[in-house]
């Protein structure tokens, strides 16, 4: 071998392990192609953000629904504004259908899902975020249901009617879901707000009971104004006003050990925009008041 061959020879073998590197030193760092698992802490990863999945309602217009793959809505622009405001978080959201959210985080499945009304009776919902939006539920009926009947009486003045519900809403009371057992009022379900309604404009069903901005904006992306339902439908009674909110799951140490301090930050922002008029213009988008 010629001295020069023999030089060649040494210098690319020292450029090879330059560039290769000791592989002992990469055992303990994570490549690009590795996932980041969420139990790292941002210190771990260099600084970078934690990533958070948000999971929301997917048909609930106008305050969370798909729009194609991306979730959207008054409490999901609510919530990205939030976002904004907590660099230290990379927030994701998510669609569900609301029945499918709800067994999710009872299961622990998700971390939190939104925008369940503040309900004390669900005992398995470790924490709720701070309200982000109140709800005014109201019943609507048909006119030729409502015009033969006193309805005073929530629901017990029903007696005989067939309601609609959304699948997984409680929002027609305890009251009636017991009369729905006992048979004194028959209750059918459907996947979203604007089946309901359509069912409800044929005469298939007697009344519908959701938030009544809800289904104001169902009833208009239906072409329905209110000329068009002078006559047909009527408010006949207002159940009350609903706080919205997220919901989380309970606690899991090994699953979940950063939702405590996530949630208490998002609390803090959310305040922020109560009290700085942030949530009160997204709303306005919306013509929610």
């Amino acid at each position: 071998m010629s001295m020069r061959f023999a030089l060649a020879a040494i210098l690319f073998s020292g450029i090879v392990l330059i560039r290769s590197g000791p592989v002992w030193a990469q055992t303990g760092r994570r490549t690009p192609s590795q996932p980041l698992l969420q139990s790292q802490t941002a210190n771990d990863i260099g600084g970078m953000r934690r990533h958070i999945v948000l999971y929301g309602e997917e048909n609930d217009r106008p305050y969370a629904y798909l729009t194609g793959a991306v979730m959207t809505g008054a409490y999901t622009d609510i919530l990205r504004h939030a976002a904004a405001r907590l660099p230290q978080y990379d927030i994701e959201f998510a669609g569900v259908p609301f029945k499918r959210g709800i067994e999710m985080l009872q299961r622990g499945e998700i971390m939190a899902f939104y925008p369940p009304y503040l309900d004390p009776k669900r005992s398995w919902v470790d924490r709720y975020s701070v309200p982000i939006l109140d709800e005014s539920v109201v019943v609507i009926c048909t006119d030729q249901f409502a015009r033969n009947r006193v309805l005073t009486d929530y629901p017990f003045d029903y007696i005989g009617a067939r309601f609609g519900n959304t699948s997984g809403y409680k929002l027609v009371g305890e009251d009636l879901f017991e009369m729905a057992r006992l048979h004194e009022v028959t209750l059918e379900e459907a996947h979203s707000t604007g089946i309901n309604l359509k069912r409800l404009l044929a005469g298939r069903i007697d009344c519908y009971v959701n938030d009544r901005q809800a289904t104001a904006t169902a009833l208009a992306e239906l072409g329905f104004d209110r000329a068009d339902l002078a006559g047909k439908i009527v408010e006949t009674a207002v159940l009350g006003a609903h706080q919205g909110a997220i919901a989380y799951a309970p606690s899991d140490a090994d699953k979940w050990p950063y939702r405590d301090e996530f949630a208490r930050a998002l609390d803090v922002v959310l305040m922020q925009m109560h009290k700085d008029g942030a949530i009160d213009q997204i709303l306005q988008s919306y013509r929610i008041y």
